[in-house]
């Protein structure tokens, strides 16, 4: 890998994510003072993570070794001034950006929880939606935690489930958000998801607990609904404002999904604010 990179002749360097490969890589970078840039996802580690102490001490290694460091969310730029104070100069904010294809019409009704099954994804929360819920279909794809086992398998026996554990494959994917109605997000904690980001590059609405950036990402109302944070009542309530919709107001619903994830969302609208964070605009 180091001899691939000692052949490029570049500026800068961007780091999407950590890696234990990153560091070599960062060590050649700073004896060749080569700046480079670092995204930090989560500033705040989830509770309940088993990791999170070494993610928290990973990302204070980044913010001290990296020239630029990015965030994915007004709530992620707000918490890493509030964390690491002496480096809000490298600090700057890009949201999340995805590939956008064509607008697809609605046309699934099930509820789609998608992503990794662990307890701050709010698996507790979902079960309790589900049992509450007789009437409603589910789907629930994703990698489970070890942590959430017995959550899982009540779970995977829920009749008005349908429950697919791992690694889902893209196509797969594709189809599970297509034929959803909407995506539900009964989170703990956030600092942004790419989920909602999922939902509407498939033109699907979100419906979540309004914690860290989730309330950035969805419009209420607009976009899909939210929720006051661990409220399962209030979230079936919010679900149902998806369930109960006249076919045009949902198809609307959708619409703005789409329009509001291509406008603030996709690769190309992020495309000058990324550059200039990564001080390659303009000569900065």
């Amino acid at each position: 890998m180091m001899k691939i990179i000692r052949k490029i002749d570049f500026d800068t360097v961007y780091f999407e994510s950590f890696h234990i490969w990153n560091y070599p890589v960062i060590m050649y970078l700073k004896l060749h003072r080569i700046k480079y840039s670092h995204a930090i996802n989560d500033v705040i580690p989830h509770e309940g993570d088993p990791h999170a102490k070494i993610n928290g001490m990973i990302n204070g290694l980044t913010a001290k070794l990296a020239d630029r460091i990015i965030l994915r969310s007004s709530d992620g730029l707000n918490n890493a001034e509030k964390r690491y104070p002496k480096y809000k100069n490298k600090l700057h904010k890009v949201d999340l950006w995805y590939s956008f294809p064509q607008y697809c019409p609605p046309k699934g009704n099930t509820i789609l929880f998608f992503g990794r099954m662990n307890r701050y994804k709010g698996i507790d929360c979902l079960l309790e939606l589900v049992k509450k819920t007789p009437d409603l279909q589910y789907v629930v794809a994703g990698k489970a935690d070890d942590s959430v086992g017995d959550t899982v398998e009540e779970l995977r026996k829920m009749p008005n489930v349908k429950f697919d554990e791992g690694v889902i494959p893209y196509d797969k994917m594709h189809d599970y958000f297509y034929n959803a109605r909407c995506t539900i997000l009964p989170y703990e904690t956030a600092t942004q998801s790419g989920v909602v980001l999922d939902a509407y590059k498939h033109s699907r609405p979100a419906v979540a607990f309004d914690v860290g950036a989730l309330g950035e990402q969805i419009d209420d109302g607009v976009t899909g609904y939210l929720a006051k944070p661990g409220d399962v009542g209030q979230l079936e309530t919010q679900l149902r404002k998806i369930i109960d919709m006249p076919n045009e107001q949902y198809e609307q619903m959708c619409m703005k999904s789409y329009q509001k994830g291509l406008d603030a969302y996709s690769a190309k609208s992020r495309e000058r604010e990324f550059l200039s964070a990564i001080g390659v605009e303009q000569g900065v």
